[in-house]
């Protein structure tokens, strides 16, 4: 297996920063963003389990008091959010950014916001679809560089926010098409589509059950792009199930050391996260979010056509 790159936060963006460790990722935050994770950790644990852990916020520097007749600030830049990463435990993630909602705005956005953003919907497939491609990293190989100047030293080829601006809801399945590109198997393919779509229809009936509003949050993908590591990964994953089978059943079935075992970084073969809630809120009363969930039906249904 080719040695992989330090890769702890695949699509980062400014500001991102990793623990030595690379489990989790500390980022600039909204107040509204912070109270949105405890809200949900507090009174949502159908919707906590389908986002990145929340580990509470960190003060990086000491924050500056505000002048007595300063108006308090919405994004105070000295509080980072501290989450799981995603793209941890995976060798060579492959990552993928959704987009969700066919409004990107809230409701305190100023009308110069709105018209920029119903612009972009507009042209984009987040109107017909309530999604969009908003970037991805898909990892082809050290055999792969020079082969293509988009490819890095480390094997991977970005695609920035532009390059899912260019579709529409007729091919937008071409995107996806592209992402599974990492040189897996095409059964392995199959595989991880048919993972990923149960893990986003789970998504879909939480979304449906709960009364919230999430403007411009994401849906995030990871699936691991190197085929020997899935293997070794989905070999892992049964001695876990075959382990917890036995305790189940009241069995011992540990041996000497084994314990040790848990501690040792789980090697994921998929996963996916609602991510992105700088403008959510939740919403009682109000009903489902239908916005976001346009997406959600939409990125399901491509997901199926994938997996069969």
């Amino acid at each position: 297996m080719p040695e992989s790159p330090e890769n702890t936060d695949p699509l980062s963006s400014d500001g991102v920063m990793s623990d030595e460790s690379g489990s989790v990722i500390i980022k600039p935050c909204t107040t509204a963003e912070v109270a949105f994770y405890e809200a949900s950790v507090a009174s949502h644990p159908n919707f906590t389990a389908h986002m990145p852990t929340f580990f509470g916020t960190l003060q990086l520097e000491e924050p500056t008091a505000p002048s007595a007749d300063s108006t308090p600030p919405v994004h105070n830049r000295n509080t980072n959010i501290v989450l799981s990463n995603i793209a941890y435990g995976f060798t060579y993630p492959c990552v993928l950014d959704i987009k969700l909602g066919a409004q990107l705005w809230d409701e305190g956005a100023s009308p110069e916001k709105r018209a920029r953003l119903d612009k972009v919907s507009d042209s984009t497939t987040s109107r017909p679809l309530g999604f969009r491609v908003a970037g991805m990293k898909v990892y082809k190989g050290i055999g792969a560089v020079g082969s293509d100047p988009a490819i890095d030293a480390t094997g991977y080829r970005v695609y920035d926010k532009h390059y899912g601006r260019v579709f529409t809801a007729g091919n937008v399945i071409e995107a996806f098409k592209e992402y599974f590109t990492s040189g897996i198997s095409p059964e392995q393919v199959k595989l991880v589509a048919s993972r990923l779509l149960r893990k986003v229809r789970e998504i879909r009936e939480v979304l449906e059950s709960q009364e919230s509003r999430m403007y411009s949050a994401s849906l995030l993908f990871c699936y691991e792009g190197y085929k020997e590591a899935i293997e070794v990964a989905l070999k892992e994953e049964e001695r876990r199930e075959e382990k917890e089978a036995k305790e189940q059943l009241g069995e011992d079935g540990e041996e000497e050391g084994e314990g040790e075992e848990e501690e040792e970084e789980t090697k994921m073969v998929e996963d996916v996260k609602l991510i992105d809630f700088a403008h959510a809120s939740w919403t009682p009363g109000q009903g489902p979010d239908e916005n976001a969930l346009q997406g959600v039906r939409n990125t399901e249904r491509l997901l199926k056509d994938l997996s069969v």
